[in-house]
């Protein structure tokens, strides 16, 4: 049965990140929200029996009854409906005024016709050009000329901690003949609702401007239908696809060309635990996306940009990361990636949903799509962790390629 959609008679926040406050008398949390629609809110810790039971089921009078046991006395409910309506107000909660906001700030962004640097300035991405050339020149090292990819994982972690994955993927990228058009699928952290939603617009960077091939997008949101709002508003903040569309830009600099473009999708999570192939929606894409491919008459290269695994207290685990965990989870990560190896994207989509993706591997999708669209094997060339010096978390990540023959 499908759940119905909240109301303010069943009220639900929208996703927003949760911050705890435990100074002297303010006690309670803060409201974040990533989308910068609403500014940040205090709630009281008085307050937290009751929000913390709009799920978007629970009536306002069954709020105020489950609360009234933890609290030991019933909240008025005309109280909790002025609460309600106050923090709709503050398009916190999923309403038709949220989605009006939603809608109106999509539009805007759509209108500026370039998405602008978010994530200059962060670890190892200086803002300044001139040394932001230099640190990636620093960091890309091509090889001896190989055969054209059809395909590229590549990480998405912070510049600085993912120096070794970003080197091993664009030096082979560097070595290789460049594409005319590179499709990117970079992992949507706010959890975007669509598998795939493509963005329109160009991307600016220190370096100047990347232009994104329009059409290409056009053509698979024709065939999948229209991007959501709130899914187009993501790509705004995400750094998972303008890591990519930097590292692009830098060896195109370095080769002389100025004519390759990007089409660029933020990606959610597929239908499916098991092989997407299988699934008539995943499937609807890999077509959708092959026959914009088809129809541009350009050179084309998939890249995934993507993390794998994410274990540590930083990510909700109750163990430290040890040495022994850091080896056990390099062991399971180089299992799941072997399939990727021999050809069976649809096994390592399967390996990592299964049971519940317990190391919260985040890019499934973009790595399925990617080795699915490209075909073949994958030749790895680099796998590594990010290891917190305190042992609250580790990321791992990998660099691989995809040959056209």
């Amino acid at each position: 049965m499908a759940r119905p959609l909240p109301d303010l008679e069943h009220p639900a926040f929208r996703p927003l990140d949760v911050q705890q406050v435990a100074h002297g008398k303010d006690r309670g949390v803060i409201l974040v929200d990533r989308l910068q629609i609403s500014e940040p809110t205090f709630l009281g810790a008085d307050l937290l029996p009751i929000v913390g039971r709009f799920d978007g089921i629970r009536s306002v009078q069954a709020i105020c009854a489950a609360a009234a046991a933890q609290i030991g006395a019933l909240p008025d409910a005309d109280e909790v409906r002025e609460l309600i309506r106050q923090l709709d107000e503050r398009l916190l909660l999923l309403s038709p005024r949220f989605d009006q906001a939603v809608a109106d700030q999509a539009t805007k962004f759509l209108a500026t016709g370039t998405r602008p640097t978010r994530h200059a300035g962060s670890a190892g991405y200086p803002e300044d050009p001139e040394q932001l050339r230099a640190a990636l020149t620093a960091m890309v090292q091509g090889g001896e000329r190989t055969p054209a990819l059809r395909g590229l994982i590549a990480p998405h972690i912070d510049l600085e901690r993912g120096t070794a994955g970003y080197a091993a993927a664009y030096g082979a990228l560097l070595a290789a003949p460049p594409a005319d058009l590179y499709v990117l699928f970079g992992t949507g952290h706010a959890g975007p609702e669509a598998p795939i939603t493509g963005l329109p617009l160009d991307w600016d960077t220190p370096l100047g401007r990347v232009n994104t091939d329009r059409a290409f997008v056009t053509a698979v949101h024709r065939r999948i239908g229209p991007a959501r709002p709130l899914d187009l508003l993501l790509h705004r903040d995400e750094h998972s696809l303008e890591f990519q569309t930097l590292l692009l830009q830098h060896l195109a600099e370095r080769r002389g060309d100025t004519d390759f473009q990007v089409a660029a999708f933020l990606c959610g999570h597929l239908p499916t635990k098991g092989d997407p192939a299988q699934d008539p929606i995943a499937a609807g894409l890999v077509e959708a996306i092959r026959d914009a491919a088809a129809a541009s008459s350009k050179s084309v290269c998939f890249v995934a940009g993507a993390d794998l695994a994410h274990v540590g207290p930083f990510f909700g685990d109750r163990s430290p990361v040890t040495e022994p965990v850091v080896a056990r989870l390099e062991q399971d990560e180089r299992r799941r990636l072997a399939h990727l190896q021999a050809g069976d994207p649809g096994a390592f989509h399967a390996a990592v949903q299964s049971p519940g993706n317990p190391d919260r591997v985040c890019s499934a999708t973009s790595i399925w799509l990617t080795a699915t669209l490209a075909g073949g094997r994958a030749n790895l060339l680099d796998y590594r962790q990010a290891v917190a010096n305190d042992g609250s978390q580790t990321v791992g990540f990998a660099a691989a390629t995809f040959t056209a023959d």
